[in-house]
């Protein structure tokens, strides 16, 4: 069956976004675009990206099992904006819910070009001149009064005056003035405006696969292959499916369905859903869907633009520009401005003390702490779960303003609709018009904000987790009475009904407390237990057992022995060269999960549909019976779960990369400390933080010989990208 999906931003989150749309620093909210006048040109840069998304059991890609999707770089006027614009997610193609059903989804977005506002050929005057009527006079306004208070100052030191505010009050009202005339226009016009954007279109082709059987899809411990990938690396359908599993139980049924965004690639991905519409899991299990995308060839040239044009002068522009006679005190006024903003959360703070402070290094030691928690799954979701005041804590999906939609409609002829948006650059205000000064702050001392991002997408990742554990529970035949809890698939349900409804309320301030609130009573004690033990998240590709530090679980059943009513089965166990700690030896060795009851116990299942009871001479035993089921005592300071000589370590899927032979078994979690984009922005955080002072001033743009006449320049002009596809450099360098 074939199926063709509407576009939102959910998908998208720059759908509406074009050259000239303003961005607002503290909530990341794109506005609609304030330029009236035709001053961009267009480069070619066709390109083709490709991803896979969804939920696979069977493969690690970096975007493969999550909840929400993460985009590239990120915008703010601060370093705390900055960090928490990175890690905003928007839905996209993912998975936030589970079902019996593995669903896949092969992406690709194929770039057409470059569209930029040609700063060479600009100058100051001309980019107010190509503004609309508002943003044009506040920006005057603005340029009016830094006039004003350059003429009264004359000579002297801004900084030095404001020192002695009380023996110069026509100085510091002229200060205020000019100070509040700037932040006017922020207010109205945003921190940033869009001066570049990636056009091209993006689509998918879904498949959803489904064993006749409709309970196999959750069944643990089979023998079939983990792919580790990198970013669009090609996965053939079957291995996304059971890890391409000989012993597959029975037949499969998929259904596909595609979907596109921007005309442009309509045709090519209607084509590209051919290979595996209406045809039988046999018929494509062996295929490699992303090397059947569409490639560089099949991308269309960009959108057609007008022709650039300078914009119409305005002699009253030219003049008051010209009132700029030099920049030599534009620094002065830059920290003025930032002294006046952090008097807004300081009502004590003094000049000379916030000079002193701007000149400090900026401590990464924060972020680098935080990091070190993420990688080791150390996040408490439940503590402190409501989201505080802070910048930029807006999920993606949402950043386009519903007004701005309305005007895209309006204006519905100006942009060709075969395009879309797919990552932009954005420039601050000050970097345009020095009469703006300000400064921005890098210091971050309260990573609150940042720490409630992530707990939020950790939540998500932990609900798909445990939602899929007791799926596969229920689908062993173990009984869950014998545990004194509700039916498996109870829990499990409840676990991912909530994933999906943190997706889709993740701006929502207590969406922590109102997702665990939500949850039945035995998932809500399950998830503290879980939530308290953390480390359990790390055991992506299960656990791997060890007994007395030398053996491990292999394949071979040698004995089964009927009695009581159960069955118990023993596995030949062989020398495993795990110790210290080569994860990667685990590889042909079972895996067992962990399992959580409500009061708190922890114990493991696996091969076979059963329950880990112990280890002796003749193997590993394995069976329902919950009277002989292994109690695992939780060692939280060794990160392991125990009982007597056997010990059980989380296998992360980094085990699973550049080995030799093939890694046997599935993935259970994705956990926050292997969603790639999440690490790298961290890393990119810490990096900037270490060459920067507690505050940077958007003087540093502006060489102090510039004059009102002098033109752009493009390389020069400071700017922070953010995208659902990773930056190009052909416009605006590296």
């Amino acid at each position: 069956m074939s199926n063709t999906k509407g576009t939102n931003g959910a998908i998208n989150p720059f759908y509406a976004v074009e050259i000239g749309s303003v961005i607002k620093g503290d909530t990341g909210r794109f506005l609609t675009s304030i330029i009236k006048g035709d001053i961009t040109r267009m480069v070619p840069d066709k390109e083709v990206k490709q991803t896979m998304t969804g939920g696979s059991s069977y493969a690690y890609t970096d975007s493969l099992n999550q909840g929400s999707v993460g985009v590239s770089g990120s915008y703010g006027i601060s370093g705390l904006a900055s960090i928490n614009a990175g890690l905003s997610v928007y839905a996209g193609n993912s998975a936030a819910e589970l079902t019996k059903k593995v669903a896949v989804n092969f992406n690709v977005q194929m770039l057409s070009g470059v569209e930029y506002v040609n700063f060479n050929d600009l100058n100051a005057a001309d980019l107010i001149n190509s503004l609309q009527a508002n943003p044009k006079q506040m920006a005057l306004d603005a340029l009016d009064n830094y006039n004003a208070l350059m003429k009264k100052l004359g000579t002297n030191n801004l900084l030095t005056i404001m020192q002695k505010p009380d023996e110069h009050p026509e100085i510091m009202k002229l200060v205020d003035e000019w100070g509040k005339s700037v932040q006017a226009f922020f207010r109205e016009h945003g921190d940033g405006i869009v001066v570049g954007v990636v056009w091209g279109g993006m689509g998918t082709v879904s498949l959803e696969m489904i064993s006749s059987s409709g309970e196999s899809s959750w069944k643990y411990g089979s023998k079939g292959n983990f792919t580790y990938s990198g970013i669009g690396k090609a996965i053939t359908v079957e291995a996304a499916y059971d890890g391409s599993n000989s012993k597959r139980e029975s037949k499969v049924d998929v259904s596909t369905s595609s979907w596109s965004s921007g005309k442009c690639v309509e045709e090519q991905v209607k084509e590209w859903s051919k290979v595996v519409e209406g045809k039988a899991f046999e018929a494509i299990s062996s295929i490699s869907l992303l090397e059947k995308a569409p490639q560089v060839s099949a991308v269309k040239d960009p959108p057609k633009i007008p022709e650039f044009k300078t914009p119409a002068k305005d002699p009253q522009v030219t003049d008051k520009i010209k009132e700029i006679t030099n920049l030599d005190s534009l620094e002065a006024f830059a920290k003025a401005s930032a002294y006046e903003q952090a008097k807004k959360t300081e009502k004590d703070l003094t000049l000379d003390e916030f000079l002193k402070r701007s000149e400090k290094k900026a401590d990464p030691k924060p972020v680098d702490d935080l990091k070190k928690d993420v990688a080791a799954n150390n996040l408490d979701v439940l503590k402190d779960p409501v989201q505080p005041k802070s910048e930029f804590i807006a999920n993606l999906k949402t950043t386009v303003d519903p007004e701005m939609q309305k005007n895209e409609k309006l204006e519905g002829l100006k942009k060709d609709e075969s395009y879309t948006v797919l990552g932009v650059w954005i420039s601050n205000w000050p970097d345009l018009f020095p009469w703006m000064a300000t400064g921005y702050l890098n210091a971050i001392d309260d990573l609150s904000s940042t720490q409630v991002l992530l707990k939020k997408q950790s939540m998500i990742q932990d609900f798909l987790t445990l939602g899929k554990t007791y799926y596969m529970l229920d689908a062993s035949g173990i009984s869950n009475t014998d545990f004194k809890m509700s039916p498996f698939n109870q829990v499990a349900a409840s676990f991912s009904q909530q994933a999906g409804y943190i997706r889709d309320n993740f701006d929502d301030a207590d969406v922590i407390q109102a997702a665990y609130d939500l949850l039945s009573n035995d998932a809500q004690k399950i998830y503290k237990r879980w939530n308290d033990i953390k480390f359990l998240r790390s055991a992506e590709l299960g656990l791997g057992v060890m007994y007395k530090g030398e053996k491990s679980i292999t394949h071979t059943i040698s004995k089964t022995e009927h009695s009581g009513g159960y069955t118990k089965v023993w596995y030949k166990t062989e020398d495993c060269s795990f110790l210290p700690k080569n994860y990667s030896a685990f590889s042909t060795f079972l895996k067992v999960l962990p399992f959580i009851t409500p009061n708190g116990d922890v114990y493991g299942f696996g091969p076979s549909q059963m329950l880990l009871n112990q280890f002796n001479s003749e193997g590993a035993i394995f069976s329902k019976n919950p009277l002989i089921a292994a109690k695992l005592e939780v060692d939280i300071e060794k990160r392991i779960l125990k009982k007597g000589d056997m010990i059980l370590y989380p296998v992360q899927f980094s085990a699973a990369k550049d080995i030799a032979s093939t890694w046997q078994g599935q993935s259970i979690s994705t956990n926050i400390a292997s969603i790639k984009n999440i690490n790298e922005h961290l890393d990119n955080a810490i990096k900037k933080m270490r060459d920067l002072n507690v505050y940077s001033f958007s003087s540093s743009s502006w060489k102090p010989n510039w004059k009102p006449e002098s033109y752009y320049s493009i390389n020069s002009i400071k700017k922070q990208y953010i995208g659902i596809v990773e930056e190009l450099h052909n416009v605006f360098g590296g």
